[in-house]
């Protein structure tokens, strides 16, 4: 039978696999069953009780603690902290540090312009499901470097508003052939319009509409189909979809 160690080395290699996470829910359950029950509640998606709340007030603080003086923020999901906020400095400098100890899938960046080569150089971007540097000025440039990593095989979420992404950033993205999974790009804010978007709204809160900007087709033409420009998006309400849907 496996250990706790084991189990969770496992769950670092393969964030993914929910089944770990039960495996090690069980193997602590002797040693933590504060933690044991987060787990359970949480792939069981049933809102916590009041017994469960406190639970979760005393097993999440400490779920970072071996890294939390290089995280600016961080969420528990599944159980186990997936969500992360970091400097994108820190991020280079010490990110494998952050993912030996955590199951990171979603990455969020602060403070990223001007490093986006040296942050799509970290092989721990390979882990990750979804990625958001919205808010960072990185440019057509910070786009170009980030469509041409080689460790973003994964990513299905990528978040690029307010990013000062032109015309130049949407075409590195669409042309770039090392992001297989990805499915959904968030790019309202830019000086671009590119992803289909919903115009007005119905009284089921879905749009009357959705529209496909011209430079959407013209790249959807050139290098696709890319999923990220499908249409469907834009039938979403302001065309947004949160990274664990897609």
């Amino acid at each position: 039978m496996a250990t706790p160690a084991e189990l969770y080395a496992a769950i670092l290699a393969d964030p993914d696999d929910l089944d770990l996470r039960r495996r090690y829910a069980d193997a602590i359950e002797a040693t933590d069953p504060d933690h044991a029950e987060v787990i359970r509640i949480d792939l069981a998606g049933t809102r916590p009780d009041r017994a469960a709340a406190l639970r979760y007030r005393r097993v999440v603080p400490r779920l970072a603690a071996p890294v939390a003086d290089l995280l600016v923020d961080w969420k528990v999901r599944n159980g186990l902290v997936e969500l992360v906020t970091m400097t994108a400095r820190t991020f280079v400098d010490r990110g494998a540090e952050v993912f030996a100890h955590l199951p990171v899938r979603h990455l969020t960046l602060v403070d990223a312009a001007g490093l986006m080569p040296d942050v799509a150089g970290v092989a721990g971007l390979g882990r990750l499901v979804a990625l958001d540097l919205s808010d960072n000025p990185i440019g057509d440039d910070g786009v170009a470097a980030l469509a041409g990593s080689p460790h973003l095989g994964r990513l299905r979420w990528l978040g690029l508003a307010n990013c000062g992404v032109g015309p130049a950033g949407a075409e590195a993205l669409a042309a770039s052939r090392k992001l297989p999974a990805l499915r959904y790009v968030e790019l309202w804010g830019n000086p671009v319009e590119v992803v289909a978007k919903g115009v007005g709204q119905d009284i089921d809160g879905r749009p009357v509409a959705v529209e496909m900007p011209p430079l959407g087709r013209e790249l959807d033409e050139r290098y696709g189909p890319l999923p990220w420009l499908d249409i469907q998006w834009g039938w979403r309400l302001l065309g947004v979809a949160r990274w664990d849907e897609v």
